[in-house]
């Protein structure tokens, strides 16, 4: 090899580390996902300051919680904020906002988002333009009215479910539950 082309070799090799270390220390870091344990101890927390349950109440505290949970897409926490955000409990009462947790909570498939929902678009303060969007509200409602947790519960939404389809013409209702049967094959367990 010839003396003249060495400093330029070890230029060379001294770059080439330099770019694998850079590569080995400067790569962007993994967060861990957390596990739905971790994310439903969070949200009990959060239950815990809602509810001062062995600590002092404290909404600001509890939507902390709920927050951290529901960031992680946990369906009860994404909920949880919704309804304190709608009373204005621990934030600044924002109907739209709470209807914005409602609907991540109802993708998750949780019924009691999916009627929350379906009444906040029924009557217009889950919608962009403060309008009612039946279709879109029935959509909801025949999602969650016969999962929900409780036969109270149930009754009513089963009850809004029907005299709203009632109401509606039959193209709106088969665009309603075309749209259910879409949302239904999109959140089908994988087989």
């Amino acid at each position: 090899m010839n003396r003249k082309y060495l400093p330029l070799a070890i230029a060379g090799g001294f770059a080439l580390v330099l770019v694998v270390a850079m590569a080995i220390f400067l790569r962007p870091a993994t967060t861990p996902v957390p596990s739905q344990e971790a994310l439903a101890a969070d949200f009990a927390k959060g239950m815990q300051y809602e509810r001062g349950s062995g600590v002092t109440a404290d909404y600001g505290q509890a939507i902390t919680w709920y927050r951290k949970a529901a960031e992680a897409g946990y369906a009860p926490a994404e909920f949880a904020l919704g309804r304190l955000t709608q009373a204005g409990h621990g934030a600044v009462r924002d109907e739209k906002a709470a209807a914005e947790w409602f609907l991540r909570a109802a993708e998750h498939g949780m019924a009691e988002a999916q009627v929350q929902l379906g009444g906040d678009l029924l009557t217009g303060t889950g919608t962009a333009d403060g309008k009612p969007d039946k279709v879109e509200a029935l959509k909801w409602l025949l999602l969650g009215a016969d999962a929900m947790p409780d036969p109270l519960s149930q009754q009513v939404a089963r009850s809004t479910r029907d005299a709203l389809a009632q109401s509606l013409s039959p193209e709106e209702r088969s665009a309603a539950e075309g749209r259910a049967n879409d949302w239904r094959k999109q959140h089908a367990p994988p087989r």
